[in-house]
């Protein structure tokens, strides 16, 4: 029997999830969303019979599955509703939350709920990624030590967190240090002038001297792109529409010392390149909610560390200082304008 889900936002990001979610095998049986005319029904007038402006009036449509596709001021408060109606299988836009408390309130309640929950940071649902975490360990790349990402026309908190967490899938670790230099916005969020996402300059410690440089600067307007760098290689990606660059030190050098300026790399052929796609990538999100996978999205708890390096990094900024993790005391009920 075919299962039925339910979408809460048809913004432009709740679009998407609508078109994920009947990828994946999943009838679309309601949509909640107040605006007279949601952005998703300019894009698809048929879907406009679906729409629902109250929240039992969706719920009575009775979804197996529902989507959660707000700005994540609302996901809290969504979340636990969902959870008193009995709702069981849930995908949850990130942020996660706007504070390191709720999102972990949030898995407390899910595994008291038996509840199926993945948080869309679909970074980790790209086979392209997943080959790139691969290298890790493999003697021709040796140990990945080193993370960096440069970003434009974004924030901290709303992009950032895609980043953290997939450092944190990357390296298998945990930060243990933060430290940020912020940028102020040079116009008011898109997502509502109500929201502050700083940009900047963040640094991540983790545990065996690993590191993270996310340079993600609200006053530049231009795409960046990835740079992995293993002991003995490096694999760089300037655009997620093409293929990486990859390349490994010559056999002839690879058992110079690593301080040996100079050493030749040769370049790797990529093999079977898949461009980034965010609708494939969260269809894979939905595939995993219906198996009861992992592999494609992030669980509550894993959501709940990158939103911690988020607010690290917010409090970094504000503090002149280096943060320590986890967040203790009321760091850890600091409530961010996040969207």
């Amino acid at each position: 029997m075919v299962k039925t889900f339910a979408v809460i936002g048809l913004g432009r990001m709740g679009y998407r999830t609508v078109l994920a979610g009947r990828a994946a095998g999943l009838e679309l049986c309601s949509i909640l969303d107040s605006a007279e005319t949601p952005w998703g029904v300019t894009q698809d007038a048929e879907l406009a019979p679906f729409v629902v402006s109250a929240f039992d009036d969706m719920i009575a449509r009775g979804p197996d599955v529902v989507a959660i596709s707000t700005t994540a001021d609302s996901h809290y408060k969504l979340f636990n509703s969902l959870a008193d109606a009995g709702i069981k299988t849930l995908l949850v836009e990130k942020p996660v939350a706007c504070s390191v408390a709720h999102a972990l309130a949030m898995a407390k309640r899910a595994d008291q709920n038996t509840m199926q929950v993945l948080v869309n940071h679909n970074h980790r649902a790209w086979s392209v990624l997943h080959k790139i975490r691969a290298f890790d360990g493999d003697p021709r790349f040796g140990k990945l030590k080193s993370f960096t990402i440069v970003q434009g026309a974004g924030g901290i908190g709303n992009l950032g967190t895609h980043y953290f967490d997939l450092a944190n899938w990357m390296f298998d670790a945990n930060p243990t240090q933060v430290v940020a230099f912020g940028t102020q916005p040079e116009a008011a969020n898109p997502r509502g002038a109500q929201f502050l996402d700083l940009g900047g300059t963040v640094m991540a410690a983790y545990p065996d001297k690993l590191r993270l440089v996310l340079e993600i600067g609200d006053d530049v307007g231009v795409i960046g792109g990835y740079e992995f760098r293993y002991e003995f290689g490096r694999v760089l990606m300037p655009f997620t529409s093409e293929p990486p660059r990859v390349f490994i030190r010559k056999p002839e050098t690879r058992e110079m010392p690593k301080h040996f300026y100079g050493a030749a790399l040769e370049e790797l052929p990529w093999d079977g390149f898949v461009s980034g796609d965010v609708v494939v990538h969260t269809t894979k999100v939905f595939e995993d909610l219906l198996t009861g996978n992992r592999s494609s999205g992030a669980t509550l708890r894993d959501a709940a560390k990158a939103l911690e390096m988020t607010a690290a990094a917010r409090l970094s900024i504000e503090r002149n200082t280096i943060m320590t993790l986890p967040l203790q005391g009321d760091d850890i009920d600091r409530v961010f304008s996040l969207a």
